[in-house]
């Protein structure tokens, strides 16, 4: 099978082919969706498999967390039960390395062993230290899920008697269950496999107590490392500090950069208290390539896992490249804080703002290119800054977003980058703004720009298997674009998210466009959002593949302050099988949405989806769980538009809630399947 990115791009053609609306461009090719990637990906059911492995599918209902389909990519995958069991594949391209992302049990171990042609050629450790999430029963508040093994100083077996405190047995809602491994077989740029080669992938530990389960492999032809550019001063030493003297060394030497030859370097802080490298201005980090150079913390079995490190910006004209960073956090910064347990207080202390490989303020002209981040809270959280470019980077096995555009971040772009199971925002753009804009010491981050993001494009990203929240998402900010783009296979949340709710934030003003992208399998409900009903699946509010939430009337930053949701533009928008509904929109009392118009939204119902476009009363709107509903209000004008697919009707085409069918409209602008508002 071809990877999602190509599925879709072939599915987005078929729409265009078969659709009543000319070409804006006739004579030219389709721009392409969806980042060009120097992998070739293998999905496990289209693999040969044998002995009793077993297809892991959901033939009915929707797709959930903590099933081996429902957090699959094309939502199915492959079991292996003994060591006698495999999959194989023929090889379509050249290469030099395999990534497999697999699941195992909780709290277990095991090995894959690689084959090219029936010849061992490597073996992969595959275990579950950085995957499996819990929420409690009662934990439906709380954006946080806990883990039971990783959450310091929370013991194995939780008191029956902690239920105030989200801990209530039995643990539920199991989330977050895959996890990737990979090799490199060669480090010069040799290939080691050939077109037309079978490689095979057995667990000689696999059995009926530790089946393996295999999602994907990706096979890609690593080139060999790259050399010091010229005049560049080269890291002696595989340490934290001697990056730091080597960053020092280039700017009292007036020196254009450092160069990171291959190897890991370990990022043990000199005081606890200061864990980010800052970086001067002006000067280049280079690697010898994100296979080759890595960051990573100390060993977990010296300093524990979730350990703090990562970069920050100290001026202008600053590039990072080719490398890798990995840490090694395994839930999104929550402690159990025993001291407030025993005052009967809330005991989980929340540390959002941490575990990330890149933040604050980042000045002018800063490039990021040809990054791999993994196992961190966030790739790049971006506190504002001018003319940024992140291109050709891998947001990978994050805790939360892969990359945030925060703060008045202006005329910046995030370029042909992928971002997989994330557990927030994969690309967002979040127009924030900031409570205390009192100076603190020296630290730069406090001269940023408190504005609205504008001027920013997100263009030819994919972003796949997101656990938490959507694969792309605007909050505010004006003349922001997302295009050429594809998401697929979100857990619980819409593929796209257009919203006001993160107050203090600005308002949307002048456009928001978002062009030319394919919407994948998208949509869900949300673990915490049963509505008062304890564990109920079936009382969770469904969210669309697509979603428009105008939250905050009114900015708590600047009482009195009107915060419209205006000037939205979904062009070329094709939804392909959504969870449950191809669009909901929603708003709070007070808030409205105008100015909104749908251009060539084509909704296809085939393997799933219950209605094409919804708009309800909000979970999130007060007073609603607690009493009554607010009305959805406002208009969306739609064009060239479809609902089709084995699954639409004429039933279930729009739908409307009893408090929202006089207050919102679905205008009609013409070339639709459909004639007349709804």
């Amino acid at each position: 099978m071809i990877r999602p990115t190509l599925v879709s791009i072939c599915a987005c053609l078929l729409l265009a082919a078969c659709s009543d609306k000319p070409d804006d461009n006739p004579g030219n090719p389709p721009v392409p969706r969806g980042a060009t990637v120097p992998w070739d990906e293998y999905e496990a059911e289209a693999g040969v498999s044998s002995g009793g492995a077993t297809l892991e599918q959901t033939t009915s209902g929707p797709w959930l967390e903590g099933t081996l389909s429902g957090e699959a990519s094309g939502r199915k995958a492959v079991t292996l039960h003994g060591p006698t069991d495999a999959i194989a594949w023929t090889s379509r391209v050249k290469a030099n390395s395999v990534l497999v992302r697999y699941s195992v049990p909780d709290e277990r171990e095991a090995h894959l062993d690689v084959y090219v042609n029936d010849a061992k050629v490597a073996t992969l450790t595959v275990n579950s230290d950085f995957t499996w999430l819990y929420t409690g029963p009662n934990n439906t508040e709380s954006h946080n899920a806990f883990p039971r093994q990783q959450v310091d100083e929370l013991p194995q077996s939780p008191s029956t008697n902690d239920e105030n405190f989200g801990l209530r047995l039995p643990w539920s809602a199991a989330h977050h269950i895959y996890d990737e491994a990979h090799v490199l077989l060669a480090t010069y740029g040799r290939a080691t496999i050939n077109a037309g080669d079978v490689v095979k992938i057995i667990s000689p530990d696999a059995s009926a107590e530790l089946p393996v389960t295999l999602d994907f492999m990706d096979l890609e032809l690593v080139p060999e490392p790259l050399s010091a550019p010229a005049n560049y001063v080269v890291v002696s030493e595989f340490t934290e500090a001697a990056v730091v003297r080597a960053l020092q060394d280039a700017v009292a030497g007036g020196k254009p950069g450092i160069f990171l030859p291959p190897g890991d370097y370990v990022m043990s802080h000199a005081s606890p208290a200061l864990p980010k490298v800052y970086v001067p201005a002006g000067l280049t980090v280079q690697g010898a390539g994100m296979w080759y150079t890595r960051f990573v913390p100390p060993p977990p079995e010296l300093v524990g896992y979730n350990y703090e490190f990562g970069f920050r910006l100290s001026g202008d004209n600053i590039t990072f490249q080719d490398f890798a960073i990995f840490g090694t956090w395994r839930n999104r910064a929550a402690r159990y804080n025993t001291d407030a347990a025993a005052l009967g207080n809330w005991p989980w202390d929340s540390y959002d703002g941490i575990g990330r490989a890149f933040d604050r303020y980042m000045h002018n002209n800063a490039v990021f290119k040809r990054l791999w981040i993994e196992r961190m809270i966030v790739g790049g959280w971006v506190e504002g800054g001018n003319n940024l470019l992140w291109e050709d980077s891998r947001f990978r096995n994050t805790m939360a977003d892969g990359i945030n555009f925060c703060n008045g971040t202006t005329n910046s772009r995030i370029v042909n980058c992928t971002a997989r199971n994330n557990g927030d925002d994969a690309f967002a753009m979040w127009s924030a703004i900031t409570w205390d804009k009192t100076p603190i010491g020296n630290t730069p981050w406090v001269h940023q720009p408190e504005g609205p993001n504008q001027g920013n494009v997100i263009e030819h990203c994919t972003a796949g298997l997101i656990w938490r929240a959507a694969g792309f998402a605007v909050y505010g900010g004006h003349d922001n674009v997302i295009k050429d783009s594809v998401v697929y296979d979100t857990l619980r949340y819409p593929g796209i998210t257009v919203d006001n709710e993160f107050a203090p934030q600005h308002e949307f003003s002048g456009l928001t466009t978002l062009q030319n992208m394919t919407v994948e399998r998208c949509g869900g409900r949300m673990w915490w959002d049963d509505d008062g009903v304890q564990g109920d699946e079936t009382t969770r509010r469904k969210y669309g593949a697509v979603w428009l939430f105008a939250a905050n009337p009114y900015s708590p930053a600047e009482p009195y302050s009107f915060i419209r949701f205006q000037g939205i533009r979904l062009k070329d928008i094709d939804i392909i099988d959504p969870v449950h509904y191809g669009v909901l929109v929603q708003t709070t009392q007070g808030q409205r949405i105008d100015d909104t118009e749908f251009d060539g939204v084509h909704i296809v119902m085939d393997q799933s989806g219950d209605f094409g476009m919804v708009a309800n009363d909000s979970h999130k709107a007060p007073p609603s769980p607690f009493s009554g509903k607010i009305a959805t209000t406002g208009s969306i004008t739609l064009k060239n538009s479809s609902i089709t697919g084995p699954r639409a009707n004429s039933g279930n085409l729009f739908s409307k809630d009893e408090v929202s069918t006089a207050t919102f409209s679905f205008k009609d602008g013409g070339g639709n399947t459909w004639t007349g508002d709804r």
